[in-house]
C-alpha cells in the first residue's frame, strides 16, 4: 500500500470520526462557531463581519448536513435490525412447524 493509499485510508477514518463527534455534540459544535466568529468579528473589528457571518452560516449547515445523516443512518440501522429479528423468528417458527411435523410422524400422529 502507497503512502498516499494510507493517508487516504487515516484521513477517512478521522472524517468517520469526526462526524460521528460532530452528530453526537451538535449543540457545543454550534455554541463553538458562533463563539469563534464573534471573537475573530471582534479582533478585527467588525472589518469582516459579512464574511465572517457566510461562513458560520456555512458551518452550520455542514453540522447540521452531518447530524441529519447521522440521524437517517441510526433510523436506517434500527430498521435493518428489525428486518432482521422479524426474518429470524419468523424462520424459528418454521423451523419449529417442521420440526413439530417430524416429531408427529415419528410418534405415529
Amino acid at each position: 500500500m502507497s503512502f498516499i493509499d494510507k493517508a487516504k485510508e487515516a484521513l477517512g477514518e478521522n472524517i468517520e470520526k469526526a462526524k460521528d463527534l460532530i452528530s453526537e455534540n451538535v449543540d457545543k459544535v454550534e455554541g463553538a462557531i458562533d463563539k469563534a466568529g464573534d471573537f475573530i468579528d471582534e479582533k478585527t473589528s467588525g472589518k469582516f463581519s459579512e464574511t465572517i457571518d457566510k461562513a458560520q452560516a456555512a458551518a452550520h449547515t455542514a453540522v447540521d448536513k452531518v447530524a441529519d445523516a447521522a440521524t437517517t443512518a441510526k433510523d436506517a440501522a434500527e430498521g435493518a435490525a428489525d428486518t432482521v429479528k422479524d426474518a429470524a423468528t419468523n424462520a424459528a417458527e418454521t423451523v419449529k412447524g417442521a420440526a413439530e411435523n417430524v416429531a408427529d410422524k415419528v410418534d405415529g400422529k
